[in-house]
């Protein structure tokens, strides 16, 4: 019966492998997949210390302990498989081998299920770290900056406060569904690479602070000003192009071979024009901050809603002395993350002087600006309100062109748009609205790998990954930085109570967030409706793990109409069972049978199906099935029970105060 089912197993992985290759090159993730072995499966055993295999294993004396285990042969009998053993890891840990009629991660799934096995995943092979293909991404002296996108490289001696996005990328490059909102002046979205990145938008810049709102487009037309337009004594300005900066810095196209990288490589970009000639009113900033989170449908309901809103601006109501949280933005903060939407702000760049508001807030991740060594940047703001730092960008020389800037897209006309092109050494980004983006990007990155977490959650994970400042390396006479005040403050070494939590660690945010992802559990029953003395069969082995992990457990329970039915055989089956059978007892009830499926990161889920009992047999009906807060439905005769548990091995599958303008964060040089 085993030799047969590995037979028709064999088959069906021979005809459906050529599907899920072609479904895995669809995700467009193939450069940072590991690859399995297509010579044979090779799966990595962990064996229960109290198992039987591991006991005899002790019992043949120290010579066979300490050669370690070679079981593969007793585990193919179990599965009528022909296994050999591969290389001994440790003393519990082996590697098994099998031929390429079944692939690792279908080999990987049927052992796990084996009562003498903690856990099996697949030995998969990895390679060095790839990096984007973007030409300005990588130190080159021939490009402009020579130091390219150093805040994307891993730390080092000199550039310390690099945001390590390359070890992000590792894990994720992000995926397309998660929506990064960027309200600031909009975004040119013909630039070549922000084409296909920028979802539409809508514009909510008024004349006077009123609206309504009518005008759908997002698209950066240019803030310049002319002399005093702005206010008495204030100069002309040239477009800045800041929206279509911090969009690139966010989600330019990336590893496209032209250009720039983005942190947030795949993830989109959600333009919400909020800020034009002058900078932008509080009410339309608050107006696109609830349309841009799904909190408000007004002027008309964002059909895209995103989970992270960047606000590379701010302003501050006193002229001397903190920036105050108004009732308005507070509000407007409770709201959006209520919708479960993370708002990163600008810390703003008043020269070590007090947060701007919007980011001294409390639930707004506020962010200052970091030079390459790791010292505050002398415009960035600081303040207990600093929830974590990131590169700013910074020149080091007072003359020639800028070493350390931030590399994004940008346009070179100075009213009116002229050519799309890129920042660099000469007309250089650097400011605190260049930090915030890469820590939204990074948020992005970390809802990729697990969309559940709320915002509260991912601000605890960025500050708890953040590396910490460094006390050294800065020039002679540099000190601590201290406690806002109205003395500005220049270049000083961060501390926990002035720069927030540490650097930004985009590769440890990415893995911390990873980490807490739970498993998804599959629970198909081969009836809803079932005759008293009647049997009915459980299947989860369609449960899936997280990328780089594997289901090593499966907890089973009545949960309901215990009267109504039982185990066959009278107990709850062993952990590593993915398959059971409950005897229907009475009619005229039901019975629901819950399963939690743990992975091989200790995380787990629970799923539950409910099935009535009948006095005779009958038809089946829909089987009702539920997950933590929502359901789904699940059910089918037992062949298609059986043709779902044979398909996933084979594809390898076992989820209002008085109106005044704010500013964009910009950084005069």
């Amino acid at each position: 019966m085993r030799t047969a089912l590995a037979c028709l197993l064999a088959l069906w992985l021979a005809a459906a492998w050529p599907a899920a290759q072609a479904a895995v090159a669809a995700t467009g993730a193939a450069s940072s997949v590991a690859i399995e072995d297509p010579s044979g499966a090779r799966v990595i055993v962990k064996y229960k210390a109290q198992g039987p295999l591991m006991q005899a294993l002790a019992a043949r004396g120290t010579a066979a302990a300490t050669a370690g285990p070679q079981m593969a042969g007793t585990l193919g009998r179990r599965l009528g498989l022909t296994l050999r053993d591969g290389r001994v890891v440790d003393a519990r840990i082996q590697v098994v081998r099998g031929d390429a009629s079944v692939s690792s991660s279908a080999l990987a799934t049927l052992l796990a299920a084996d009562a003498d096995v903690e856990y099996a995943v697949p030995d998969r092979r990895r390679r060095a770290l790839g990096v984007p293909n973007d030409p300005l991404f990588a130190a080159n002296p021939a490009t402009s900056p020579a130091s390219g996108q150093w805040y994307l490289r891993a730390s080092d001696t000199t550039i310390v406060a690099a945001t390590n996005a390359v070890g992000a990328w590792a894990i994720s490059t992000g995926s397309p569904t998660i929506v990064v909102a960027d309200l600031d002046t909009g975004a040119r979205y013909e630039h070549p690479d922000l084409v296909g990145k920028l979802l539409p938008g809508y514009n909510f810049v008024s004349t006077n602070g009123g609206g309504p709102y009518t005008d759908p487009s997002a698209e950066d037309t240019g803030d310049w000003t002319t002399a005093g337009q702005c206010g008495s004594g204030e100069p002309a300005e040239a477009s800045s192009w800041h929206g279509t900066q911090t969009a690139g810095i966010i989600g330019a196209k990336t590893d496209n071979g032209i250009g720039m990288a983005a942190l947030g490589y795949n993830v989109m970009v959600q333009p919400v024009r909020v800020l034009a000639a002058c900078g932008g009113w509080d009410s339309d900033i608050i107006a696109g901050m609830l349309w841009a989170a799904g909190a408000a449908s007004l002027p008309t309901a964002n059909p895209t809603p995103a989970r992270v809103l960047n606000m590379s601006l701010g302003g501050c109501a006193a002229s001397n002395g903190p920036c105050t949280c108004t009732q308005a933005y507070a509000d407007a903060v409770n709201r959006v993350t209520a919708m479960g939407a993370t708002v990163v702000a600008a810390a703003g760049n008043a020269e070590g002087q007090w947060v701007s508001e919007p980011g001294s807030c409390t639930g707004v991740v506020a962010v200052a600006a970091l030079r390459h060594i790791g010292s505050k940047v002398g415009f960035s703001s600081l303040g207990p309100q600093v929830a974590i730092s990131a590169p700013g960008g910074n020149c080091v020389n007072l003359s020639g062109p800028c070493l350390y800037p931030i590399v994004t897209t940008t346009n070179n006309g100075s009213t009116n748009a002229g050519a799309d092109t890129y920042s660099d050494a000469v007309n250089y980004s650097v400011g605190t609205s260049f930090a915030a983006p890469q820590v939204s990007a990074t948020v992005a990155l970390m809802l990729s790998v697990n969309p559940a977490l709320a915002p509260s959650r991912l601000t605890a994970l960025l500050q708890s990954s953040a590396r910490p400042f460094p006390t050294s390396g800065a020039g002679a006479g540099v000190v601590a930085c201290k406690a806002p005040s109205a003395s500005v403050q220049d270049e000083c070494y961060c501390t926990t109570t002035t720069c927030g939590a540490g650097m930004l660690d985009a590769g440890a945010a990415v893995l911390a967030a990873a980490a807490t992802a739970q498993p998804s559990a599959s629970l198909t029953a081969s009836a809803a409706t079932v005759a008293a003395g009647g049997s009915v069969s459980f299947d989860a082995s369609g449960s899936s793990a997280s990328t780089g992990r594997a289901i090593v457990g499966y907890q089973w329970a009545i949960t309901a109409g215990n009267d109504s039915a039982s185990f066959v055989g009278g107990v709850a089956p062993s952990g590593n069972q993915a398959n059971v059978t409950v005897g229907a007892a009475a009619a005229g009830g039901s019975f629901t049978v819950a399963v939690t499926v743990t992975d091989s990161a200790g995380q787990s889920a629970t799923r539950s199906t409910t099935v009535t009992v009948a006095a005779a047999s009958g038809g089946s009906s829909s089987t009702s099935s539920s997950a933590g807060g929502g359901g789904s439905s699940s059910g089918g005769g037992a062949m298609s029970a059986a043709w779902l548990a044979l398909l996933a091995l084979a594809t390898g599958v076992l989820a209002l105060p008085r109106q005044r303008r704010l500013r964009a964060a910009r950084c005069r040089a």
